[in-house]
């Protein structure tokens, strides 16, 4: 990388800092005198010097860089603690970006403000900290491949796998808390469109719920379409020259992960994000007994799954801000690019309806900008909620990742529950004496764990509805 010193510096002592504001900005380095016309970031000038003709002036070297060999966006250059600069422009690892945001700035304002950000955007390259500095950020590995651990940031990365399906060699990333125990849930979160598995989680916040309430979680990648676009195939107008078969490999990928670790069979969920919303809604449509709930966010139903789905009963929760510019809250039967698609209202009606719904109720959600409409009194209790994100726009809105556990967990099936109805009651007790002098077994009977249904199974599940 070529260089020149600058010999404009000038050397004066006390300087008085406090007069300049952000686009003017000053710092001190060995009694040299400087202002930066571009972004301060992390004691350094991310922006054009005097006198560097567009380039960069760096303080430590006292030297302006030429910066067109990096070919890199502007708000994608970085630089780490030790005064390297590198383009931080690899979105196939979340774009690098794990900082320790300690004072909680939602500095691109997307809403995303939890300590661990990750949002797959940097946010425009104004963090207020040293980018690769230990003690306030990590690499991971993915840019150098060297990096130190000592304040175990880098403990929580999903594992990286592959999974060939149909002769597709396909991806996904799997997060699983150190203490899961057996027979924990699973939850597949996909991405939308254009995005990633790895982005998803960065920003997702469902790795740190897996943590509190002990369930895994796996980001599937999609393929992707003729323009490198990453994608899942929901019968886009633009993708009719696609034919993979996305429903078909999150099935065997679901039955996989469970059959290799020993994740709950009857406790298996899908939420996702746009384009892996709407693939939630395919996998609801066309699918019987694999996933118990589904959670799209900013998402809608497309071609067939609108127009010719004949579900079972399914629990849903549509998290939408009524501002989206991308999937439009009333939706848009004349689109042409995306294709035609229902309202928010007409899914969520649907939903109700197949689920034969009798009531609902509408809640305001205090201090979440959100109203929430509950449809409940339903087929085996099987509610549908929608999240109405008052001028929310299209996006995964902070509180996600509590509330869809928080709805997924009214699903869970629970020891005793042989029936799946949400309560433990003499039905349970009646199913479970059938089962023993039938000589079958159902785990949700076998309340001791010691794989068999028997009469002291019957006897737990009396002292739970008696408890």
């Amino acid at each position: 990388m070529n260089s020149v010193v600058c010999d404009w510096v000038t050397e004066i002592e006390n300087i008085d800092c406090s007069e300049f504001e952000d686009e003017y900005l000053c710092d001190v380095n060995a009694g040299c005198d400087w202002r930066c016309l571009g972004t301060m970031w992390g004691g350094q000038c991310l922006g054009a010097g005097y006198g560097c003709d567009g380039g960069l002036y760096e303080v430590e070297s006292a030297s302006c860089i030429d910066i067109s060999e990096f070919n890199c966006d502007e708000n994608m250059l970085m630089f780490d603690c030790t005064g390297l600069y590198f383009c931080n422009n690899e979105p196939e690892y979340g774009y690098d970006c794990f900082v320790n945001n300690e004072f909680c700035e939602d500095f691109n304002q997307d809403g995303i403000i939890e300590s661990w950000v990750g949002d797959g955007w940097c946010d425009n390259g104004q963090w207020g900290y040293d980018f690769q500095c230990e003690e306030y950020s990590f690499d991971c590995g993915d840019c150098t491949d060297q990096y130190s651990n000592t304040y175990g940031y880098c403990d929580g990365i999903p594992e990286a796998h592959s999974f060939n399906h149909e002769g597709i060699e396909r991806q996904y990333y799997l997060y699983s808390p150190e203490s899961i125990q057996e027979n924990a849930p699973l939850i597949f979160a996909l991405h939308g469109f254009t995005g990633s598995a790895l982005g998803l989680s960065n920003y997702s916040g469902l790795n740190a719920m897996a943590d509190e309430h002990g369930f895994a979680v796996c980001y599937p990648q999609g393929t992707s379409d003729q323009n490198g676009d990453n994608f899942w195939n929901v019968g886009y107008n633009f993708h009719t020259n696609q034919a993979v078969d996305d429903v078909s490999f999150i099935i065997s990928l679901a039955e996989f992960l469970q059959a290799e670790h020993g994740y709950d069979t009857r406790n298996t969920f899908v939420a996702g994000m746009s384009n892996g919303a709407e693939m939630s809604y395919k996998l609801a449509c066309e699918t019987d007994g694999i996933f118990k709930a589904i959670a799209p966010v900013a998402g809608t139903m497309f071609g067939v799954s609108w127009t010719d789905c004949n579900p079972a009963p399914m629990p849903v929760l549509e998290i939408h801000g009524t501002s989206d510019s991308v999937t439009l809250w009333g939706g848009d039967l004349e689109d042409s690019y995306w294709g035609p698609y229902p309202g928010v209202e007409d899914v969520v009606n649907f939903w109700s309806q197949e689920n034969e719904c009798l009531s609902n109720e509408t809640l305001p959600l205090e201090g979440l900008g959100t109203i929430k409409h509950r449809y409940f009194d339903c087929i085996d209790s099987k509610e549908v909620w929608l999240y109405e994100v008052v001028n929310g726009a299209h996006s995964w809105p902070s509180y996600s990742a509590q509330e869809i556990w928080n709805f997924f967990s009214k699903y869970t099936a629970l020891l005793g529950d042989v029936n799946e109805d949400l309560s433990i009651n003499i039905q349970d007790v009646i199913i479970t004496v059938n089962l023993i002098l039938d000589g079958q077994y159902n785990v949700l009977s076998d309340i001791n764990q010691d794989n068999f249904v028997d009469v002291l199974d019957v006897v737990q599940i009396v002292n739970l509805i008696l408890n």
